[in-house]
Parts: structure tokens; C-alpha cells; sequence
């Protein structure tokens, strides 16, 4: 028996965080929370979701489980609350994951985990810069960067963080200084991502949430969220474009 009630900011930002990659998912039900990872069809990209039981309304797992699940369906369903929303989570057999809010309540046929592309590994990334910013100054600046190019570079020095996108006659940069910066190491790193897959990430950010960023020299890059106040996190690993 599975049960857990979660606000509907959470549910809302769960499942937006996947869909972005992929349609179908596992979700483990542990004992210390929620958990889910997968990888996009083209390898390119892995999303890594975490929701502590403390961050829940209630939750009670006689034994942990793992389910596959319809990310889409159930995006779709958290269109229908409203942030507030106390959304009543609830496995009782092998068959079907019960919704419910208010008066509302779905069944939702569940998929065989095993039907279910493998999960990735998480790998083992020893990268040498770290930033931490607000996710809506990033998310601004990826917004911006889009207009001109298809892809941009993340670079790290002792001095500033830069975001650097290249058209064919324009140019953008964005940069901060480690003062301006919620936390920055100085650590050195240059690499160059889609910014298709950055666009994407940055939809599930809201004001207030931080971003911590782990970069390399040509190298994924780790883009660590903490959404809904610290309730949810959610980390993107994001493999690096090969420059011309």
C-alpha cells in the first residue's frame, strides 16, 4: 500500500521536469521519498528527480515500490489544480495509480516498469566550477540567448560566470561576477550546450528557485534546481556540444 498527499505546486513541477525528456518514467516510492531518473531518447540529456517525504503533506509506504507511469497523462492532470490543491497520491495493486483533488479523481492505468527504457546511472562527475545563482536570472538569459543562436557557452573563471551566445552577426553576453553571484568557487570551465535543452529545463523555475550549476571544460554539465521553496529538487545532466 502505497500513499502520499502532496500539494499540487509539487505534482505541477514533478511532472513538468520529466516531460521535458521523456513521456514514460519510473517513480520510486521509497522509504525516505519520491525519486525518479531518466535519460532522453537521444542520450543526450538525463533528468533526476528527489521529493523528501518531509517536503509531503503525508506519506506511508508499507514497502517500497517502483512503478512505471504515463508522464504525459499525468502532466496533463496536473494542468486541472491549482497550486494549493492537497492531491491524494495512492497505488493499491499493480494496475493503477489513483489521483485525487476535491472532487476530482483519476485512475490512471500504470505501465509495466520493465516496458520502460532502463534507467541511467548517475554518473560520477568531478567538476571543477560551481555557481549558484537565481534560477530567473538564468532563465533570463537563456531566453535572451535563444533569439541569436542555437547553442551557448557556460564559462567559469577566478573573476565571473559568463553566458556568451553567437550569431551569425550578433552576439550576447551575460555575465556576473562572483559578488553578484549567491555562490561561486572560481573554479575554471568552458563548454557549450543546446539551448533547446536549456530552454527546456529553465520552464520548471520560478522566482526564488535556486540553480546550481557544475561545469567543466567540455564536459555535461550538472544544473541542480531547488524548486517549491526547497521541496523538490530537480537535476539536469546536460552532455556537451562539440565546437566547429
Amino acid at each position: 500500500m502505497i500513499e502520499a498527499i502532496v500539494s499540487g505546486e509539487i505534482l505541477k513541477t514533478i511532472s513538468r521536469a520529466i516531460v521535458a525528456l521523456v513521456s514514460e518514467c519510473r517513480i520510486h516510492f521509497l522509504n525516505k521519498g519520491l525519486h525518479s531518473r531518466a535519460v532522453d531518447p537521444s542520450n543526450v540529456a538525463m533528468v533526476i528527480v528527489d521529493v523528501p517525504k518531509e517536503s509531503m503533506e503525508s506519506y506511508r509506504v508499507d514497502e517500497e515500490k517502483v512503478i512505471g507511469v504515463d508522464m504525459n497523462r499525468i502532466f496533463e492532470i496536473s494542468k486541472t489544480m491549482t497550486v494549493k490543491d492537497l492531491v491524494e497520491l495512492s497505488v493499491q495493486d499493480e494496475t493503477n495509480l489513483r489521483i485525487k483533488f476535491g472532487a476530482v479523481e483519476y485512475n490512471l492505468a500504470l505501465i509495466d516498469p520493465s516496458a520502460i527504457r532502463k534507467e541511467p546511472k548517475i554518473p560520477e562527475l568531478n567538476l571543477p566550477a560551481k555557481i549558484v545563482l537565481d534560477a530567473k536570472e538564468f532563465k533570463r538569459a537563456i531566453s535572451a540567448s535563444e533569439k541569436i543562436s542555437e547553442n551557448v557557452i557556460l564559462r567559469s573563471d577566478k573573476n565571473s560566470f559568463t553566458i556568451e551566445a553567437k550569431g551569425d552577426v550578433e552576439k550576447i553576453t551575460f555575465t556576473m561576477t562572483g559578488s553578484e553571484l549567491i555562490e561561486f568557487n572560481g573554479g575554471e570551465a568552458r563548454s557549450m550546450f543546446s539551448l533547446d535543452y536549456l530552454k527546456e529545463f529553465c520552464k520548471i523555475a520560478g522566482a526564488g528557485d535556486l540553480l546550481t550549476i557544475y561545469l567543466g571544460t567540455n564536459y555535461p554539465g550538472r544544473f541542480s534546481f531547488e524548486l517549491v521553496g526547497g521541496k523538490v529538487r530537480v537535476e539536469y545532466i546536460l552532455a556537451p556540444r562539440v565546437e566547429s
